[in-house]
């Protein structure tokens, strides 16, 4: 573990070591492993000496060797498939098209490997079953590898699959579905008393993971999710409520009766600032710099968090309480990179989560029950705050992100920071009675 200096603060990182000018992943092998992996540690050059560059090197490390030493122990039907391409790759046959290859070369290997064995090993026995292309590729196979290359929809995509297998009654070949099973489904989620747009957000990642298998192994299939037809869609949606002062109040009150802890840090940020919510859970210690003249979030793109849309990489300034809020934050995070480690993480965001948990506590307090106002709906009200101290709207867009109309919003620098800083504080004002 190498330990370092940060002003007054000292940051120690796991696994790693420093070999001349450059910073070290060196982790040992579990004792069970050593014989089968055939040495005592992994190590990998992290190509750099910045230790906040390699910091998330490490954590995609530490995952990647934990993933790699669970499937040794207890390998998965991923991990058969991996291993098993990798067989039929080493001997020269192409596992999408295995006829075309030297079969023979593969086939000697399964005579000095399997021999009369009764029981195949399971990486060989499905890299036969590619060979004559009996190998089912399943739902599992499917969300598992799109989550994979995409870790921070896991969340969503996973909970996509589940219904989906809940209503197939279990797993099955994708190439089996039929559109008439992707319409049964739609019927499923709204029989559950979804709404439509719902609905649409669950069928999202089902169309990029089945877009994602039919590309990556070649199959010769449609994808059954693509331009589905939802009943009436649209027709339910409920306009969101706005915060008006009364509401500002009442939230403000409730929070200051409340001890501070991540969940209400959150919320607080995102009522003073406006920003989304997604942007807010994902923050980097780096992005905040709470000690300028005037204090403002560098918000930008993350690994674990990307932004909606370019226009949302701005300055955001910060209240004197919202400073507060993050250095109380910054104070109780001991991750080395993100300031709400409970909810974000290298893997990604959980702002599904904190979303419900925010909008469940807020439409319980004095003063907003029986509301249906939630996160999104503290960034109309910013808007309208701003509006109300006379904040021009394009630099009223520049606060919250959003996309300003016309071609002069694209050129120039835009509002001083001290500017808008100004207009934050006026609005944040109004809430006070």
């Amino acid at each position: 573990m190498a330990s370092f200096k940060f002003g007054p603060m000292t940051v120690k990182l796991q696994y790693c070591r420093k070999k001349g000018n450059l910073l070290y992943f060196r982790r040992r092998i579990p004792l069970d492993l050593r014989e089968q992996i055939g040495r005592d540690f992994f190590v990998q050059s992290l190509g750099t000496s910045d230790p906040r560059v390699a910091a998330p090197l490490i954590q995609k490390l530490i995952r990647q060797t934990d993933k790699e030493w669970d499937e040794l122990r207890a390998p998965t039907r991923a991990g058969h498939l991996r291993r098993a391409k990798e067989l039929l790759a080493e001997h020269g046959v192409d596992p999408v098209t295995p006829a075309e290859g030297p079969l023979w070369a593969f086939e000697d290997h399964l005579d000095e490997v399997v021999g009369h064995k009764e029981v195949i090993p399971e990486p060989h026995k499905t890299a036969i079953e590619l060979v004559h292309g009996t190998r089912a590729f399943t739902l599992e196979d499917c969300r598992d590898e799109y989550t994979a290359a995409r870790p921070a929809t896991e969340e969503r995509a996973e909970r996509a699959f589940r219904y989906l297998m809940e209503f197939l009654k279990g797993d099955r070949d994708i190439r089996k579905l039929r559109r008439t099973d992707v319409n049964g489904f739609v019927q499923f989620l709204l029989d559950k008393g979804m709404a439509t747009g719902s609905v649409q957000r669950y069928l999202t990642p089902l169309k990029a993971a089945f877009g994602r298998a039919i590309r990556e192994h070649e199959f010769s299939i449609a994808n059954v999710f693509a331009r589905v037809e939802i009943p009436e869609m649209g027709k339910d949606k409920v306009d969101r409520e706005v915060f008006t002062l009364d509401n500002y109040r009442a939230l403000d009150r409730a929070l200051n009766a409340h001890p501070e802890d991540t969940l209400r840090s959150i919320l607080l940020v995102v009522s003073e600032t406006g920003a989304r919510l997604a942007e807010i859970v994902g923050l980097a210690k780096s992005d905040l710099h709470l000690d300028s003249r005037t204090a403002y979030i560098a918000l930008k793109p993350h690994p674990w968090r990307p932004l909606k849309t370019h226009g949302s990489t701005r300055k955001i300034p910060l209240t004197p309480r919202a400073v507060a809020s993050l250095r109380g934050a910054m104070s109780r995070s001991s991750d080395p990179i993100h300031v709400y480690p409970q909810y974000s993480s290298n893997e990604g965001t959980k702002t599904d989560s904190v979303s419900a948990a925010l909008v469940k506590w807020v439409r319980t307090r004095e003063g907003l029950k029986d509301t249906l106002l939630g996160n999104h709906s503290l960034r109309h009200g910013m808007k309208d705050l701003l509006r109300s101290v006379h904040c021009p709207s394009e630099a009223a867009d520049e606060i919250i992100g959003h996309a300003t109309p016309g071609m002069g919003a694209n050129y120039g620098e835009g509002y001083p920071l001290e500017d808008l800083y100004d207009w934050l504080v006026a609005a944040n004002a109004k809430k006070t009675p």
